[in-house]
């Protein structure tokens, strides 16, 4: 018995000592064999961390900075409270007026104004019921049970998920989409991506592991997640930050092989109340009116035109007062003619005077409850909004304003059109636009397609080659339907002068003139200019030298414009808007007459 005990044991030995040999010179072999140990013993212990509310969207998961605040006031009185930042969520929009103390919240079909002493006014009318909205630190909530007590605030689709008190709070929206994937084994989730990656580096790191008591060190993670269904955000190439159906939170490695399956519990529909009713193509042109109205006797036939947009209207101050160039001598002329009147509002493209406009509640009231009655008094048929140069951090609640003014366009059956720029460009002529959700907004987005060199532009080029503009509008279109999208086209040309610089060797300064059509037709002649016609950019071009300077001209005409026509056709586009009306030359409506349907 003893030497069989004794041949077992020198078994045992021989083969412990094989293997300490193999892991002595096989390292990788010995890095194998102690993460074995490591899984076999799982030395953690799960560390108690303080619940937080979670806001949850389509992109990102937002720990709020109150988060102790919040649950306190869940465990104390049952009310859950959102911060009003999230309200810009799954076609919501909001505006807060912090010094009058005004929320405005639009969706689909629903408007509602919330002052600080709990009124509530819905889609124009105060009703008997009352929600709490509050500041707590620099941040401002509202009382998400309250405002989910009304059908209309139900209706933003705001909602937590089952709560358990000391645990997290998650909020989340029912028209989000949202990723996920369905975890196939126990998985540990650790309460900060730091203490993942340390994790994950011990697991590799040569030094850990040859120390053997490291082994047995227990790893602090925040909870463990089994087989279920887990709403994951990639935060780094290795982490995700989870979510389970019962609150818990974490960070988990990512598992290359999982794909994430988007998926929202209900489908948001935002349907334009006139796009499909515009069976034809909208060929529009702007009147533009500096100091006066034109004689309209002396306008001529307007082929295939169906909408007219005179500049009578700006804003004249912050406190939301308009000025008006009104002609009903033209309303009448627009009438006989059969044209549609969208009367175009601007800025006065004052940067300063908007920002204070756009966060007072009152004066955008003020401003919208204006044009509504311009608009019954007049006849109009629609709203073109021009609102330019708007400071970036000013874009979300100009589209909060657009939102507003919207639904009371639709609510008095008429037209909103909204003119913006190309995407990308500066801050405040083009990023200031959030053409995406603009798009979901208005009836259509009128795209100023032109002006690729401005009029300051320190180098000469045309306002509109075709391929910058086929570019934008492809871009564009990714975006927003194309049904929705109207192009805007230019009636004029620029005259560039380059002059070499007499500082910098090699450089050039430059000015410019914008002309019209028929301008540029007497330059051309004046000159005795040939011009030379350029198949990439589908426009003339002709340049002389006078004493100076070198004269450059990117002619604008009826072959111009027809080559322009060929991507409204080609992206299946709304239509045409010309800047402007009394720019161009008579055969130029003759070409646009022979837009395809």
């Amino acid at each position: 018995m003893k030497k069989t005990i004794l041949g077992v044991s020198t078994i045992i030995f021989v083969i412990l000592f094989m293997l300490l040999g193999v892991m002595a010179v096989n390292i990788e072999f010995n890095l194998m064999v102690r993460r074995k140990i490591n899984t076999f013993f799982q030395p953690y212990v799960i560390v108690s961390n303080d619940p937080v509310t979670v806001y949850l969207s389509s992109n990102e998961a937002v720990i709020d900075e109150n988060s102790s605040a919040i649950l306190m006031e869940k465990n104390n009185s049952g009310n859950t409270y959102l911060n009003v930042k999230h309200l810009n969520s799954a076609g919501t929009t909001y505006s807060l007026d912090s010094a009058h103390e005004i929320l405005s919240i639009v969706g689909d079909q629903i408007q509602l104004w919330i002052y600080s002493d709990g009124r509530v006014i819905e889609n124009g009318i105060e009703i008997d019921h009352k929600i709490t909205i509050k500041q707590i630190g620099e941040s401002w909530y509202v009382n998400l049970t309250e405002l989910n007590a009304l059908e209309l605030g139900k209706a933003l689709g705001f909602y937590e998920q089952t709560y358990q008190e000391g645990g997290s709070l998650i909020i989340k929206n029912q028209y989000e989409v949202y990723k996920s994937f369905n975890n196939a084994q126990k998985e540990w989730l650790f309460a900060t991506p730091d203490t993942l990656k340390k994790y994950q580096k011990n697991q590799f790191e040569l030094s850990f592991l040859y120390d053997l008591e490291n082994i047995f060190i227990k790893t602090e993670i925040s909870n463990i997640v089994n087989r279920e269904k887990l709403i994951a955000y990639e935060i780094d190439e290795s982490t995700w930050f989870v979510i389970s159906s019962d609150n818990k939170i974490g960070y988990m490695r990512m598992n290359l092989n999982t794909v994430l399956e988007a998926s929202s519990e209900s489908k948001r529909v935002v349907k334009s109340k006139f796009n499909s009713t515009y069976t034809s193509p909208i060929v529009m042109t702007w009147e533009a009116v500096y100091s006066y109205n034109p004689d309209t006797s002396l306008i001529g036939e307007m082929k295939g035109l169906n909408v007219i947009s005179p500049t009578w209207y700006a804003l004249e101050n912050s406190t939301g007062s308009i000025s008006s160039k009104v002609s009903t001598d033209y309303i009448s002329w627009a009438k006989r003619q059969n044209y549609e009147l969208w009367v175009l509002v601007s800025n006065a493209f004052d940067i300063d005077r908007t920002h204070e406009f756009l966060k007072d509640a009152n004066a955008r009231k003020k401003f919208i409850e204006y044009m509504i009655d311009e608009a019954r008094l007049y006849g109009y048929k629609g709203i073109n909004l021009d609102f330019e140069n708007v400071y970036l951090e000013d874009r979300a609640a100009l589209t909060h304003f657009v939102h507003e003014l919207a639904q009371y366009c639709h609510n008095n059956n008429l037209v909103l059109s909204m003119d913006v720029t190309v995407m990308g460009g500066s801050d405040t002529w083009s990023k200031c636009y959030d053409h995406e959700k603009l798009g979901e907004i208005v009836d259509f987005l009128v795209i100023m397609a032109y002006d690729e060199y401005w009029a300051a532009s320190p180098i000469s080029g045309p306002v509109a080659s075709y391929d910058w503009v086929l570019e934008h509008m492809v871009e564009i279109a990714e975006k927003v339907p194309s049904d929705k999208l109207i192009m805007g086209i230019p009636f004029y040309t620029r005259v560039w002068r380059e002059y070499p610089s007499k500082e910098q060797a090699n450089q050039y300064r430059t000015d410019s003139t914008a002309i019209g059509m028929e301008a540029q037709n007497a330059f051309i002649e004046k000159y005795e200019l040939i011009p030379i016609w350029d198949d990439t950019e589908k426009l003339f071009y002709a340049t002389f030298f006078e004493e100076d300077a070198q004269v450059k001209i990117w002619i604008e005409n009826a072959k111009t414009i027809e080559a322009k026509l060929d991507i409204v056709n080609k992206l299946n586009l709304k239509g045409v808007a010309a800047w402007r009306r009394g720019f161009e030359t008579q055969d130029i409506w003759d070409t646009i007459e022979r837009i395809k349907p």
